[in-house]
């Protein structure tokens, strides 16, 4: 019987150490193959699919983003010499065009819900980024600086230095909704349109800057 105990543990012990001679090998193999493909990717090589890599990653980026496209700027930058120009993100074609029509409603303050932006393509970019996750649709806002900057100074001199213009240049009176916030809509008069930045489409509103007056919105001071 102990013979048999002892043949059976020198079987095993021979079973052993034929697996681990096997996976030696077999890691031998695999350091040999890896230090060929090192020796073979030198720096130029590595360095060389990494801006392949580069290439292709930003031709998908701008492949997805035509703000930048002449016509795009164009429209939204045309009245850059007398206006403040404002940029509102929303996910669906079917707000952007009920702001076209109806105006855009905002509570408490309104850079909250629209970016000031300039002629300057660091400060679109910059501005853009932060933005864009809000939707492919950008609202395009041109106020004259004529009207902003006349209620600008309506305010000032009523003292009321915490609101703004764009509180003022509503056609109907603020509101209040659900949360007990107060809501305000700037007129849809000076909503120019929008814009799909993923496919460069533009889309102008017909009600854009019909024969605004500074005096206007006079009313709404009060």
């Amino acid at each position: 019987m102990e013979h048999i105990i002892v043949f059976a543990l020198i079987c095993y012990i021979v079973f052993i150490h034929i697996q681990m001679n096997k996976k030696n090998h077999l890691i031998e193999v695999m350091v040999e193959k890896l230090s060929k493909i090192e020796k073979d990717w030198d720096t130029n090589h590595i360095l060389t699919l990494r801006e392949k890599y580069r290439i292709q990653q930003s031709e998908t980026i701008i492949s997805r983003n035509r703000l930048f496209d002449e016509p795009v700027l164009k429209f939204i930058f045309s009245n850059e010499n007398d206006s403040k120009i404002f940029l509102h993100y929303t996910k669906d074609e079917f707000t952007a065009k009920k702001i076209s029509r109806e105006g855009l409603l905002f509570t408490d303050s309104f850079e909250k819900t629209a970016e000031q932006v300039i002629n300057d393509s660091v400060d679109l970019n910059y501005k853009h980024n932060i933005r864009k996750y809000y939707g492919k649709y950008i609202v395009v806002i041109c106020i004259p600086n004529e009207i902003y900057n006349h209620y600008n100074e309506e305010l000032r001199l009523l003292n009321k230095t915490n609101s703004q213009p764009e509180k003022v240049l509503s056609d109907i009176p603020s509101f209040f909704n659900d949360n007990d916030d107060e809501v305000f809509t700037l007129s849809k008069s000076f909503i120019k349109g929008f814009i799909n930045y993923e496919t460069g489409v533009i889309v102008k509103n017909s009600e854009f800057n019909k024969v605004v007056k500074s005096y206007e919105y006079q009313d709404q001071l009060n």
